[in-house]
């Protein structure tokens, strides 16, 4: 890999190229797809910028800008960050190749339908009602209907509904 160090306004010390060096060789040990690193260190005022711009396999640049107070701190923060960068890359390449299409399997088999089951049966012997009484039945109980044998001896079922009203069914025979 090759590796090119530029400094801007500062002057560019051995030991802090070959720490430059040092950590983005780390970085292609890891990741095999590194080409080649341009590392341009700079000094505005008192932020120390540390910018490295990554060439790829595949086309690919990967950046990283960062500040700090000193330039051995930059240079260490942009480099944790080219790393995200690459594991991200990696693992998108990885996945991409496990996912694959998938094919659709064979369709299970519809099931028969389960009967439901019974909990609990109750006997109820329905009293002879006219509507209006049924109504004021239901209202002083906490069940949600009533079964009655109407006026006409036609059996009967009034049920409370969700906002508050009654409904009635009759049979139809």
């Amino acid at each position: 890999m090759q590796i090119h160090i530029t400094a801007r306004h500062i002057e560019l010390t051995p030991a802090l190229a070959d720490h430059a060096r040092k950590k983005l060789e780390r970085i292609a040990r890891h990741f095999e797809i590194v080409l080649r690193a341009q590392v341009i260190l700079g000094v505005e005022k008192h932020r120390h910028i540390a910018e490295v711009v990554v060439h790829a396999q595949g086309h690919h640049d990967f950046r990283a800008r960062e500040v700090a107070g000193d330039l051995y701190a930059a240079i260490d923060l942009a480099v944790e960050k080219l790393q995200l960068h690459f594991s991200r890359e990696k693992d998108r390449r990885v996945t991409g190749r496990r996912g694959g299409k998938s094919r659709p399997g064979p369709l299970p088999l519809p099931s028969a339908p389960k009967e439901p089951v019974i909990t609990r049966i109750s006997r109820v012997t329905p009293r002879i009602l006219s509507v209006t009484e049924a109504a004021r039945a239901l209202g002083d109980t906490d069940m949600d209907f009533l079964l009655f044998l109407g006026e006409d001896d036609a059996v009967r079922v009034l049920y409370r509904r969700q906002d508050g009203t009654y409904g009635l069914l009759e049979p139809n025979l």
